[in-house]
C-alpha cells in the first residue's frame, strides 16, 4: 500500500509540474516553465508529455539540438507513441535536416500510416533533397486517396513540370491555383496578402509550365499581366531566348 501511494503522489506531482510548466510558459517565464519540466521528467520516467512540452520550450528559445534531444528521449521511453517521432521529423524539416526529416517521418509512418500530415511532409523533405521522382510518388499517392492539398498538389505540378511530365504539371499548377483562390475573398489581413502572393508565384510557375511545353504565346500572357518583380527579366528571357528559358526551369530547384 504504501509503495502505491508513493507512485500516485509521484504522478500527481509530475502533473502537477507539467501543468506548472505550461502556466509558467503562458505566462511569459521560460526559466521557471523549464525548471518546472525538467522537475516533471524526472518524477515520472515513463511520460513523454512533459518531454515534448520542454522540447516545445527549448525550440522557443532556438536551442534546436537540446530540443531534439528532448524528443529522442521522449521516443525511447515510448518508441510506439507516434507524436514524438513527428514532433521531431517537424523539427528537423524546419531546421534544414532533411535527410533525418525523411528517415523520422518514415519513422511516423510506420507506426501510424494514416497519418496525413506525415506523408505530405515527407513528400517536401524529400523533394528539399531533390529527390523528385520520389517526392512526385509520395504526392501522387495522396492525390489518388484525395489527402493532397493545393500546396501538395502545387508541389507536385512543379516537380512534373521539371521530370519531363508538363502537361500534367500544368493541369496540376492550375488545380492547384485554383484552390488556392477559392477562399480569397474571405481572408482578411497579413493571412490575405500571403495567399495573394502565392497565387503570383503560381502563376509564374504556370508560365514556366507554358514555357517548356513551347506555348510561348500563352506564356507571355501570363508575364505580360503579373506584377511580380520578376516578370519583365522572364518576358525578356522569353522573347530574346525561350529555348535558354526551358532550359533554365528545367534545371531549376524548387523552393
Amino acid at each position: 500500500m504504501g509503495v502505491l501511494a508513493l507512485l500516485a503522489t509521484v504522478l500527481y506531482l509530475s502533473d502537477y509540474y507539467t501543468a506548472e510548466q505550461q502556466r509558467l510558459a503562458a505566462a511569459g517565464d521560460p526559466q521557471g516553465a523549464m525548471e518546472a519540466s525538467r522537475k516533471a521528467v524526472r518524477l515520472d520516467p515513463f511520460d513523454t508529455d512533459a518531454l515534448e512540452a520542454q522540447s516545445f520550450l527549448l525550440q522557443q528559445q532556438q536551442k534546436y539540438k537540446e530540443s531534439a534531444q528532448s524528443l529522442r528521449v521522449a521516443i525511447e521511453r515510448d518508441p510506439n507513441n507516434y507524436l514524438p517521432h513527428l514532433m521531431l521529423a517537424n523539427l528537423q524539416l524546419a531546421t534544414e535536416d532533411y535527410d533525418a526529416a525523411e528517415e523520422s517521418y518514415r519513422d511516423v509512418l510506420r507506426l501510424n500510416p494514416n497519418a496525413g500530415i506525415a506523408s505530405i511532409s515527407l513528400a517536401q523533405a524529400l523533394m528539399k533533397q531533390g529527390k523528385l521522382e520520389e517526392a512526385a510518388k509520395a504526392y501522387e499517392d495522396l492525390k489518388r486517396d484525395g489527402r493532397i492539398d493545393f500546396q501538395g498538389l502545387y508541389d507536385l505540378g512543379r516537380i512534373q513540370v521539371r521530370t519531363g511530365e508538363p502537361l500534367e504539371g500544368l493541369k496540376n499548377l492550375k488545380h492547384a491555383r485554383h484552390m488556392a483562390a477559392a477562399d480569397l475573398d474571405n481572408m482578411k489581413g497579413p493571412l490575405k496578402k500571403q495567399r495573394q502572393r502565392l497565387l503570383v508565384s503560381m502563376d509564374l510557375d504556370i508560365a514556366d509550365a507554358l514555357v517548356v511545353q513551347g506555348r510561348y504565346r500563352q506564356a507571355r500572357e501570363i508575364l505580360a499581366k503579373s506584377p511580380s518583380e520578376q516578370a519583365p527579366g522572364l518576358l525578356g528571357l522569353l522573347n530574346s531566348d525561350p529555348a535558354a528559358y526551358r532550359e533554365q526551369v528545367i534545371n531549376s530547384d524548387i523552393y
